[in-house]
């Protein structure tokens, strides 16, 4: 089992992961990112046909709601 498939089985199994792991994954499947003009700690992932994802950079773990936004994204890519 690869170090994805771990991370992916931790999310799905209500793990909270830091802000580095999400954003590795996030990219991994395809996301893009991109922190705001303002200079802002929130950081927005988006991919064509999936809903967009916001996470704050600052946050150690992610809190619940980031957790379900990134579980709605895996199970909708069918993991």
């Amino acid at each position: 089992m690869s170090k994805r498939d771990k991370l992916i089985k931790k999310i799905l199994d209500g793990a909270c992961i830091t802000f580095a792991e999400a954003e590795k994954l996030l990219i991994d499947l395809g996301y893009t990112s991109e922190f705001p003009q303002s200079g802002s700690s929130h950081k927005t992932f988006r991919k064509s046909g999936c809903d967009k994802i916001t996470l704050v950079a600052t946050q150690k773990p992610l809190k619940k709601y980031a957790m379900k936004m990134i579980q709605a994204a895996l199970i909708k890519e069918e993991f």
